[in-house]
C-alpha cells in the first residue's frame, strides 16, 4: 500500500498480512460509528468535525496496512468537499447544490441506519430461537445458558479499542524493533488466540496488548484478530456500544 492520500501517516514497518476489508464494513458504518460515539444528530453533523475523524481512521488502517477499499476513498473526497463548502464562501447560485450534497449525505446515513438495524433485530431473533429447546431439555442447563443479551463489536469498534490501548502504552524505540531477530507472525498469533479460546477462555480485548509489547507485536496482534473473525472462527462481542470488548470461540 502507497503512502496515505490525505496526511504524513507513519508507514507499516513492512508488510506483515493482507487483511482484506470487504469483508468488514463500509465507509458509511464508520461514520455512523463516529456520529454514534460523538453523540451528534445524523441530521446536524458538524462535517469539519466529522471529516478529520473520518481521515483518522483512514490513517489508522493505512499504517496497519489495511486493504482499504476504494469507496472509503471516494467518502473521504465526498467529505472534503462538503467541508470546503462549510469554509469557503460560495456564490449565492451554488448555495442550493451545496444543500442537496449535505441532504443526499444525510439521507444515505438514516436510510443505512435503518437497514443495520433492522438487520440487527433479525440477528436478536435468530439468536434466540437457537436458544429454544424441546420439553426434555433439563430446565437447570436451560437457566445456565441465559445470558445478557450482547452485540457483534465492529470493525471500527476494534479500530477504536486498539487505537485507545496504543496510545495508553509506552512507545517503542524503533532501532530495538530494527535488532529483533525473532518476529512472531500472524499465523502464530492467531494460532495462540484460538488454543485460548479452545480452552473455554473469553479474552477481553484490551488485555491481549501487553504495555511492554512493541509496536510490530501489537500490530500482529490485531491483525491476527481481523483475520480469525473474517475466517468466521472467531466474535468480538460487547455488552453494548463503546463497552469493553471481548473475543469469544464462534459457535459451530
Amino acid at each position: 500500500m502507497g503512502s496515505a492520500p490525505f496526511t504524513d501517516t507513519p508507514q507499516p514497518l513492512k508488510p506483515i498480512y493482507a487483511i482484506k476489508l470487504d469483508v468488514f464494513e463500509g465507509p458509511l458504518d464508520l461514520l455512523l460509528h463516529l456520529i454514534q460515539k460523538n453523540e451528534m444528530e445524523i441530521t446536524d453533523i458538524p462535517i469539519a468535525e466529522i471529516t478529520e475523524q473520518y481521515l483518522e481512521y483512514l490513517n489508522l488502517m493505512e499504517m496497519l496496512d489495511l486493504d482499504v477499499a476504494s469507496e472509503f476513498l471516494v467518502m473521504a473526497v465526498t467529505l472534503l468537499h462538503l467541508k470546503s463548502q462549510s469554509i469557503l464562501p460560495s456564490p449565492s447560485s451554488d448555495e442550493s447544490h451545496t444543500f442537496k450534497d449535505r441532504e443526499e449525505l444525510v439521507r444515505q446515513l438514516i436510510e443505512y441506519k435503518q437497514f443495520k438495524e433492522a438487520a440487527q433485530t433479525l440477528d436478536y431473533y435468530a439468536i434466540n430461537r437457537e436458544k429454544v429447546h424441546g420439553r426434555n431439555v433439563d430446565p437447570a442447563a436451560d437457566n445456565h445458558d441465559l445470558r445478557e443479551v450482547q452485540i457483534k463489536a465492529t470493525l471500527f469498534d476494534l479500530l477504536s479499542a486498539f487505537n485507545g490501548v496504543t496510545e495508553r502504552q509506552f512507545a517503542v524505540d524503533d532501532s530495538y524493533e530494527e535488532i529483533q531477530e525473532e518476529q512472531i507472525t500472524v499465523e502464530e498469533k492467531m494460532d495462540f488466540l484460538e488454543r485460548r479460546l479452545n480452552a473455554g477462555e473469553q479474552i477481553r480485548f484490551d488485555e491481549l496488548f501487553s504495555e511492554f509489547a512493541s509496536k510490530l507485536e501489537r500490530i500482529v496482534t490485531f491483525l491476527a484478530i481481523l483475520e480469525l473473525i473474517r475466517l468466521r472462527r472467531i466474535v468480538a462481542i460487547q455488552s453494548g456500544h463503546f463497552d469493553n470488548i471481548y473475543l469469544v470461540k464462534r459457535d459451530a
